[in-house]
């Protein structure tokens, strides 16, 4: 018999199995056909060389796996492409609205608040959010407390002390708390702005540029404000 990777098409076109090329596409494996293919084969089988029943199943289960997977996969491809749109449809609602994701370095800007948030995995105590200038010295220092498992939210309103109030331009952030009786670094989230949204290629998902921090993916997202 001929191998099941590579079929015979005229052979079966003889027997009467084969359908018209342009009904290939079309054509699936039923009972009827199954039983009609079993039948002719052992009609024209060698009678010294007869074909073992379990070689002969295992052919047909060989026909019906690849068959099979093939429908899987298209389905898996339609999948896909589905959520593929809906995951851009969401992150286009998206454009001009703050988010919150993972960084350190931050932008303020005089008349705005600069706004973040710390990651816990746990309850911490004396949790602190330091400020640091481009040149690398400490210009505030935000005491949060204890708080619970969760996102912390802080903001800075640029001030200093009580009548100096720092630049616009970049600053890091850097957060502390004592966590199971240690000190211990912290993740840090920062705001920001969603100018576009572009969608990723060759497998990639969706990417939002942001305002000052580059870009960030769809699932990196923490919160939308």
């Amino acid at each position: 018999m001929d191998s099941i990777n590579k079929p015979n098409i005229q052979a079966l076109e003889n027997l009467g199995l084969a359908k018209p090329k342009e009904a290939m596409k079309e054509q699936k494996l039923g009972q009827e056909d199954f039983i009609k293919l079993m039948t002719t084969q052992m009609n024209h089988q060698d009678p010294m060389k007869p074909m073992e029943n379990g070689e002969f199943l295992s052919e047909m289960a060989q026909f019906s796996t690849v068959s099979g997977l093939k429908e899987i996969k298209d389905s898996f491809n339609s999948l896909a492409s589905s959520l593929k749109s809906s995951q851009a449809l969401q992150a286009s609602s998206m454009v001009g609205r703050n988010v919150l994701v993972p960084g350190s370095m931050s932008t303020f800007s005089e008349g705005t608040e600069m706004k973040g948030a710390v990651e816990l995995d746990k309850s911490v105590s004396d949790l602190k959010v330091s400020i640091i200038d481009d040149k690398g010295a400490l210009v505030k220092e935000i005491q949060l407390g204890n708080k619970m498992a969760g996102v912390a939210h802080f903001s800075w309103d640029g001030m200093l002390n009580a009548d100096q109030k720092a630049m616009s331009g970049n600053y890091s952030i850097r957060a502390v708390a004592t966590v199971d009786g240690k000190s211990e670094s912290l993740k840090t989230l920062i705001t920001d702005t969603v100018q576009s949204v572009s969608l990723g290629q060759g497998g990639q998902g969706v990417s939002l540029t942001l305002a000052n921090a580059g870009s960030a993916g769809l699932a990196d997202v923490k919160e939308i404000l």
